[in-house]
């Protein structure tokens, strides 16, 4: 028996229970901040094309049509200009949906944390044998009885 009694050892693994999900709390919080910070950069990066593809739009599309139309018709002018600027659109909006996919599921995070808890506890249980008074009863024999 433990010297403290059992009242004091259940104490202590409830201390230590408590300990652990602080420490696991403290992870989930972790995770969500880095996440925040993913999702942050991605709102900005998709803030900032928005931003400047409505205010600089408009005045470089005058003037890269301008330029070709004094090689090309009006209409292809335009075209080409359109093309770049798809091209120019596709690869932010590429970069944007990357940042947008580092950002963790935090339902998912949760749960493969209880998952990974849960299947430390299973192994700790499987682990702890039980006690079996048949193998450590010691024989009539050997007790010295007279």
């Amino acid at each position: 028996m433990p010297e403290g009694g059992w009242a004091d050892l259940f104490r202590s693994l409830g201390e230590s229970l408590l300990k652990v999900l602080r420490a696991e709390l403290a992870a989930v919080e972790e995770d969500f901040r880095r996440s925040s910070v993913h999702l942050k950069a991605a709102l900005g990066l998709l803030g900032g094309v928005a931003v400047l593809g409505f205010w600089i739009a408009g005045l470089l599309i005058f003037a890269l049509v301008s330029v070709l139309h004094l090689w090309l018709p009006l209409w292809a002018a335009a075209l080409i200009v359109m093309v770049l600027f798809a091209i120019v659109a596709a690869v932010l909006g590429k970069l944007a949906v990357n940042r947008l996919r580092r950002i963790d599921n935090p339902v998912a995070s949760v749960k493969q944390r209880v998952d990974n808890h849960l299947e430390w506890w299973q192994q700790l249980l499987a682990e702890t044998k039980p006690v079996d008074a048949q193998s450590t009863a010691v024989p009539a024999a050997e007790r010295n009885l007279p």
